[in-house]
């Protein structure tokens, strides 16, 4: 294969898990003070899943297990995977780490975790194509993105408790010399619009005094994070578009706010028919957003081989991202 700096990549298989108990807006008007009407008019979302049982490790198992089976290829044949994920089970063992074993991939393996937030699957898939490219005798790239943001959910904060759900995708990839690949992305470090703390518990014997330990919740500050995430998925888009000529067919974006995919879609002067909306289903589930979108979108059929798409995220960091490629 003739790796070029544009090669593009194929999807081979998609997948997504998310966990069995659905909590309607009706259920959330029953923690807070909030309504159904309320939270569909401003957000678009209907319902989301929280997790009971499950762990950020078996929903991702779930949704891997699910594009692995899709692409139909051996197993031992990845050598790449990579989760996206802000709520991991562990610090150490990597999510990716730990789904080597639990898929049972080979030991010869390249793995480890990314931490953008909603951008992440964007970052981890294009993080993948780069190490094929760099590693021939890797021939196929597993990206999984798995959260549980009930985990850093603040539930007495009626404006985002709403908003967030658990939930994970993966997609299985390979390189493709006859598709077309592109990709923008950008950050600015900011805590004061999106801001989510970890809580160690510090034990130093030697520290001179201790902080304070932060609440490990999301702390948002809506009206900022709309018009940043407007103008970036807006700015990412035309960027992109720039490099391969024009608009895509099918626009599969982060689902955090039905509201800011519309203003995106406005200043694009692209229609709205052309953004893949899921989000009132699952809310706002971060990184796992655009990957369970996209397995939506396969299974569903609503994207079709030979067609083009433009992956793009935004979020806490901040940062955001676009791709395109051929499906």
């Amino acid at each position: 294969m003739n790796i070029t700096q544009n090669i593009g990549i194929r999807i081979c298989g998609t997948g997504s898990s998310v966990p069995t108990r659905t909590v309607t807006n009706d259920d959330m008007a029953t923690i807070v003070e909030t309504s159904d009407e309320w939270i569909s008019t401003r957000t678009g979302i209907s319902e989301r899943h929280f997790a009971d049982q499950e762990t950020n490790l078996s929903l991702g198992t779930e949704a891997a297990e699910k594009a692995i089976a899709m692409a139909g290829i051996p197993r031992e044949e990845i050598g790449v995977v990579i989760c996206a994920t802000i709520t991991p089970d562990n610090i150490v063992p990597s999510q990716a780490c730990l789904l080597q074993k639990s898929l049972g991939l080979t030991e010869q393996i390249f793995a480890f975790d990314i931490c953008a937030a909603c951008t992440g699957f964007l970052y981890a898939m294009h993080t993948a194509r780069s190490l094929l490219c760099t590693m021939p005798e890797k021939k196929y790239a597993l990206v999984v993105a798995s959260e549980l943001l009930s985990r850093v959910t603040n539930f007495a904060d009626r404006n985002t408790c709403v908003l967030f759900g658990d939930g994970a995708g993966a997609a299985v990839i390979t390189l493709d010399e006859n598709s077309r690949y592109a990709f923008d992305c950008g950050a600015d470090g900011n805590t004061e619009v999106l801001y989510c703390p970890k809580s160690y518990h510090n034990t130093n014997p030697f520290a001179a005094s201790l902080p304070e330990q932060p609440e490990q919740q999301v702390k948002m500050e809506g009206r900022a994070v709309y018009s940043f995430a407007v103008q970036a998925l807006s700015g990412s888009i035309r960027r992109v578009a720039d490099q391969v000529g024009g608009y895509p067919e099918h626009y599969i974006c982060h689902q955090a706010n039905a509201r800011i995919l519309q203003a995106a879609a406005k200043q694009l002067k692209e229609p709205m028919e052309k953004f893949f909306l899921d989000i009132a289903k699952y809310g706002n589930t971060s990184a796992a957003s655009i990957a369970i979108a996209l397995d939506d979108c396969v299974r569903s059929g609503a994207v079709k081989r030979g067609e083009s798409v433009m992956l793009s995220g935004f979020g806490g960091g901040l940062s955001y991202g676009t791709a395109y490629f051929t499906f």
